[in-house]
């Protein structure tokens, strides 16, 4: 089952180094916010490489941390906007924004026991 937060996953991915973990966790919840009404004005143009390049840069960070569900969710709505499957856009933002929010709210929680 994919968690919001693995944060054993993280630590071994960056050979247990608790600091670099937390400046990558800090950068994240700091660093650029993500904005559910941008993503949807990107939908709206033709060309939707701007669209995947801003669910991208979000699902590359949460694989990097081990938000596995939003890394699952920004996967999914890429596959989506790069015409690879098929799916409801609709649906499948409101549940990245959620995972986002879940993410976090996860990375905050971590950052307070670090």
């Amino acid at each position: 089952m994919a968690l919001a937060f693995n944060i054993d996953k993280a630590l071994s991915l960056l050979g247990g180094e608790q600091d670099l973990l937390k400046e990558l966790l800090e950068s994240f919840v700091r660093d650029k916010i993500f904005e559910p009404k941008k993503l949807e004005q990107l939908e709206t143009l033709d060309d939707k490489s701007e669209a995947v390049a801003y669910v991208h840069y979000f699902k590359g960070a949460a694989r990097q941390l081990s938000a596995e569900t939003l890394a699952q969710t920004g996967q999914e709505l890429e596959d989506i906007l790069r015409n690879k499957k098929t799916g409801s856009l609709e649906e499948l933002n409101k549940k990245f924004y959620l995972d986002y929010q879940n993410a976090y709210k996860a990375f905050t929680h971590a950052l307070e026991i670090l």
